[in-house]
């Protein structure tokens, strides 16, 4: 088949063609405002015909008989036109002409006019009620989708860097208990060489590093967290910088039961970057913000009855004051949002299902009632048959 090999005047015609594809995007956009701006100008002129003819119409009749049906059709055209200012406003006005028809109207039934008009006011009064607590309800949803949309290029971000983050359990002997995927990739250790080993031996840093990392976890236990930086030596000889949080872990009775660290290669060696370019700096400030990482453990059930979770979680759900106990008598899952709940519990049954890690995105709502969205990743607690019986893993706010 031969081929086509580009010449100056055929790469003219494909410069020729790049304003006329602008032209007609902006032409395209041009029409849908146009659209726009007609569909309101058609909104706005129904809505003014539909409340002044009603009006005149009143004028006419004897004893204002069901003339608030045109007033609610009004009302309802403000809703499709301009939002809650224009309901309150036509709402108001269809009420004010209301009135003003009863005075001006034709001779009639007194009385039979007044319960008319009553029966329309209260009739037109309810329904722009109904229409604001709609409108109010829209412009919600949409400030949610716009909150959510604008939060994409972050998670994405955070997606791409998952890899650079390990996750390290430690016992009260000091000794690992689980090391996970994040924490093999980093330093090239696989989880049955580095799993019953002291932590001094794997971070040995300067002489003495029994007694330096003993004093770093009494400093973890006491002030709740320690932050710092290790000089590590990879499996395959090569050095690297590692941002460290360690934190002491709880029960559910809030016993102390041994410590956690979250760590982050610094130096981000190529295998863990982008072609291309430089790790994305996003996971980096995340760990460095301490608030924005807990880890937990929970039982394997649709409300996930916590085992231990980092206590900073009471800051997260902006209830200060219900300190130890809204840790050890709650459940992950109440803290979810109602719309999240079974999403998030049957993404992270069908990942156990399958023997696999779990990662999900979903809202927390606080006491206050502000919601907060996290990441969720995690994987199952086998028992020796392999049955599941627990989950493990961390919240990260976004």
């Amino acid at each position: 088949m031969p081929q086509v090999v580009p010449t100056p005047w055929t790469m003219g015609i494909i410069a020729q063609d790049v304003p006329i594809l602008q032209t007609m995007e902006s032409i395209g956009k041009h029409v849908e405002d146009f659209r726009s701006s007609a569909r309101s100008s058609v909104l706005g002129f129904l809505t003014l015909f539909v409340l002044f003819g009603t009006f005149i119409l009143d004028t006419g009749l004897p004893d204002g008989i069901a003339i608030w049906v045109p007033y609610s059709t009004a009302i309802v055209l403000a809703l499709l036109w301009d939002g809650a200012r224009t309901i309150a406003s036509v709402t108001a006005a269809a009420l004010v002409l209301l009135l003003i028809g009863l005075w001006i109207g034709p001779l009639g039934d007194f009385q039979l006019a007044a319960v008319n008009r009553a029966i329309g006011a209260a009739t037109i009064t309810s329904l722009g009620l109904a229409c604001l607590y709609v409108e109010r309800t829209r412009r919600q949803l949409l400030q949610s989708h716009d909150e959510l949309a604008s939060s994409q290029h972050q998670l994405h971000s955070f997606v791409d860097d998952m890899h650079n983050v390990g996750i390290v359990l430690v016992n009260l002997r000091g000794r690992v208990t689980e090391w996970n995927q994040g924490a093999q990739v980093l330093t090239g250790y696989p989880s049955d060489d580095i799993k019953g080993r002291p932590l001094y031996r794997i971070f040995p840093g300067k002489a003495n590093a029994a007694a330096r990392w003993g004093h770093i976890c009494r400093r973890a236990r006491h002030e709740r967290k320690v932050v710092r930086q290790e000089i590590f030596q990879r499996r395959d000889g090569s050095w690297c910088v590692m941002h460290m949080v360690v934190k002491p872990l709880h029960n559910r009775l809030r016993r102390h039961q041994g410590y956690s660290l979250v760590i982050h290669n610094l130096t981000s060696p190529p295998s863990l970057t982008k072609e291309g370019g430089s790790a994305s700096p996003f996971a980096s400030l995340l760990l460095r913000n301490t608030r924005d990482v807990l880890l937990y453990r929970c039982r394997f059930e649709p409300r996930r009855t916590l085992d231990y979770i980092d206590a900073a979680i009471t800051q997260w759900l902006d209830d200060p004051g219900a300190g130890e106990g809204a840790i050890h008598t709650h459940a992950l899952g109440d803290w979810v949002h109602p719309l999240d709940r079974d999403r998030a519990w049957n993404t992270i049954e069908e990942a156990v299902t399958a023997r696999r890690p779990y990662v999900l995105v979903y809202r927390l709502v606080s006491v206050t009632g502000h919601e907060k969205w996290v990441w969720d990743e995690g994987e199952a607690v086998t028992s020796d048959d392999g049955r599941a019986i627990g989950l493990k893993g961390f919240l990260a706010r976004l």
